[in-house]
């Protein structure tokens, strides 16, 4: 699938700004990533449900390959920052958990993967590219299944 209900390949990435540490409130924006890196963004439904705490560890095992083409994982979900930064501490990860919570799913809305009956992201990877283009979007089948990475890793990131 090579679109959602707001964007598709070839579009500008929708620009977002989301608290990643709870303590000091440092934010990732993405438009600070562009020239430098390409960013693979991993809309997840929900922090410490078991399908996203596999796929977390999924991405981590990838981190090598992904900086290896210019890449850097995030991760987004609408839980708030103090879950995320919980989460992340109990499955040992090391990358950018994004809180999209304030105001809720704002992002996973900008990127039309937000599932309003449920509240939370749908579970979709969104590749942009160094210029902040999107380069790749994959959704999966079922909210529960995990992504497919060796497709990503395929796409242009240039």
């Amino acid at each position: 699938m090579s679109e959602t209900t707001t964007l598709k390949v070839g579009d500008e990435a929708p620009d977002f700004d989301l608290v990643q540490d709870p303590i000091t409130r440092e934010k990732f924006k993405l438009s600070d990533q562009r020239g430098k890196n390409a960013v693979i963004i991993n809309f997840v439904p929900a922090a410490f449900s078991g399908p996203c705490s596999t796929q977390l560890p999924l991405i981590e095992k990838k981190k090598a390959e992904f900086a290896a083409q210019g890449a850097l994982p995030v991760v987004i979900s609408v839980d708030n920052a103090w879950s995320l930064k919980a989460w992340k501490e109990q499955l040992g990860v090391d990358m950018p958990l994004l809180a999209d919570f304030n105001p809720k799913g704002s992002t996973a809305q900008a990127y039309g993967v937000f599932l309003d009956a449920a509240g939370v992201a749908n579970r979709v990877v969104v590749v942009v590219d160094k210029n902040g283009k999107v380069a790749w979007i994959q959704p999966t089948e079922k909210i529960t299944d995990m992504p497919d990475y060796d497709p990503v890793m395929a796409c242009d990131m240039g």
